[in-house]
């Protein structure tokens, strides 16, 4: 009998964008608005065609992805918006054609001082962003030519990387010939286009080198790694533990060697900052990894239990603060063995377990850090208080709160949760009125600093009478967008649309319905 009762298919064709040619292999994804366990995936035929049976009637959202392509949203505007969802009745039909553009890539030649093509030259892509973010790298062929692709929508910087020859040494040198970042030189990439013609050439100058020993009798060195406002560079060390770094440009740089802790948990471990203008040898000491307690209670004052909270914590370093996985302190009962803390990770090479407190404490790498509360439907942030005076967070805590932690120190770290977030819901309506159904509706806390977000901005969507909700929010002010046009708003973004502001308090259920935006 359940054979016979109606259901509802979606079928089409997934096509590459700019030549139409059927996309093989590709995943078609079909999910419910409003999440939940309704969600199927397809991949399509050698012919690109996909078919979706035994949908129940609703509302649903249409993705598809494919290697070396760029994920797309049915019924997008622009790269950057969201999908349109469709809605479909019992025994409905519907057909689609999904278009899938390619990624952009820039390309090519490092050249030197005579406008030859420099062979077997490492080049780099970095975000437009100070400090930049690497997110690849090529190797130039023997014309000294490059291509580097993978590349979202946004703006670029392109940078060769040292290199030593027999002859002689380059620099690391920047597109438009120059050497640092402020004077670099932004690329523009946009999908289904390749950068074309991107020519430099690699500075000449001396590299130094920087050599040195970590003494610490009784164990090993996992780690020595050195960072700079353009990445991180790791030395191989030998049985002696001396290391020894590729040859370098003269600049500011960042040490950090790394070792396990002798028959307990957590690690050793030292750091220091260096300026390198010269050939350099460095010596190092290992000291136990600061330890941290972190403290849970309410405005009065009252202990909470930890049990059903998680703290997340990343390490901070001229590299840029998000360079690396967040990693999860976890409270509960379970003992964690030294194997079992090795492999929660160092802030280098993030581990699949979370830190789990021993002691009440936890061992972190010495330096500056981020913590927060990890996103609880239970309870928010209001407090905030760090082991130094100076480093305490003023205004709204529900962040990013930066802590300093001194080799071998012991730190207390204390958050103060309330029990009553705010709620806000309401309606969303077109302009003349008509409900909306399946839009993304952008949350952001703009009286937040935005190096201090978890996210940029929070995101759910209007159920099928209109209607959203978003709850576990901190007092505080925030923004309020409705509308398909973005998959993620930039701040910027939010103001131009005029987005809704509404200020919450603790335990408030704020009503405020939203007229969809749109692009014109």
């Amino acid at each position: 009998m359940a054979g016979t009762l109606p259901a509802a298919i979606i079928r089409g064709t997934v096509v590459e964008n700019q030549t139409g040619h059927p996309l093989a292999r590709t995943t078609v994804t079909v999910a419910p608005v409003g999440g939940g366990s309704g969600a199927q995936s397809v991949r399509s035929n050698s012919y690109g065609i996909f078919e979706i049976q035994g949908l129940a009637a609703g509302t649903y959202l249409i993705s598809a992805a494919r290697l070396a392509f760029a994920p797309v949203q049915y019924g997008q505007k622009r790269w950057y918006s969201s999908g349109m969802p469709i809605t479909l009745a019992a025994d409905d039909a519907a057909q689609l054609t999904i278009r899938l553009p390619r990624f952009g890539a820039i390309s090519g030649t490092v050249l030197d001082e005579n406008d030859v093509g420099l062979p077997d030259q490492q080049v780099a892509v970095y975000t437009n962003t100070r400090p930049p973010v690497l997110l690849a790298r090529a190797r130039t062929d023997d014309r000294g030519m490059y291509r580097l692709f993978g590349l979202r929508p946004g703006s670029y910087l392109v940078r060769s990387l040292a290199k030593a020859y027999d002859e002689e040494t380059y620099l690391p040198t920047f597109y438009r010939d120059v050497t640092t970042v402020e004077q670099a030189r932004a690329i523009e990439v946009t999908l289904d286009e390749q950068v074309d013609r991107i020519e430099f050439h690699a500075a000449t100058g001396r590299l130094h080198s920087v050599t040195g020993r970590v003494y610490a009798s009784g164990f090993g060195v996992t780690a020595v790694t050195l960072a700079s406002d353009t990445g991180t560079e790791t030395a191989n060390l030998d049985s002696n533990g001396s290391f020894s770094f590729n040859p370098m440009a003269p600049g500011q740089y960042e040490l950090l060697a790394v070792g396990p802790a002798p028959g307990r948990p957590g690690q050793m471990a030292t750091y220091q900052m260096l300026t390198v203008d010269r050939d350099m040898t460095v010596n190092l000491s290992l000291s136990f990894s600061p330890t941290v307690q972190f403290v849970f209670e309410d405005a009065k004052g009252q202990p909470i239990d930890p049990r059903q909270l998680k703290v997340m914590a990343r390490r901070k370093d001229i590299a840029g603060d998000l360079q690396t996985q967040a990693l999860q302190v976890v409270f509960d009962d379970r003992p964690q063995s030294p194997a079992r803390a090795r492999r929660a990770g160092t802030p280098d090479e993030p581990g699949t377990d979370p830190l789990r407190p021993v002691s009440g404490k936890v061992s972190l790498l010495p330096g500056r850090w981020d913590v927060a509360l990890a996103a609880n439907a239970t309870y928010c942030v209001v407090g905030f208080t760090a082991p130094q005076s100076d480093l305490g967070n003023q205004g709204r805590t529900d962040g990013w709160n930066e802590i300093l932690l001194a080799p071998g120190s012991s730190n207390v770290v204390k958050f103060v949760l309330t029990s009553q977030p705010a709620t806000l819901s309401g309606t969303v309506k077109t302009s003349t009125g008509d409900i909306v159904a399946g839009v993304p509706v952008f949350v952001e806390p703009y009286d937040l600093d935005p190096r201090k977000r978890l996210a940029p901005i929070r995101m759910t969507r209007s159920n099928a009478q209109g209607q959203y909700s978003i709850g576990g929010l901190a007092p505080g002010g925030y923004r309020l967008l409705a509308s398909f046009d973005y998959q993620m708003p930039e701040p910027a973004q939010m103001e131009a649309a005029n987005a809704k502001t509404v200020k919450v308090e603790e335990a408030a259920r704020a009503v405020l319905d939203l007229e969809e935006f749109v692009i014109h």
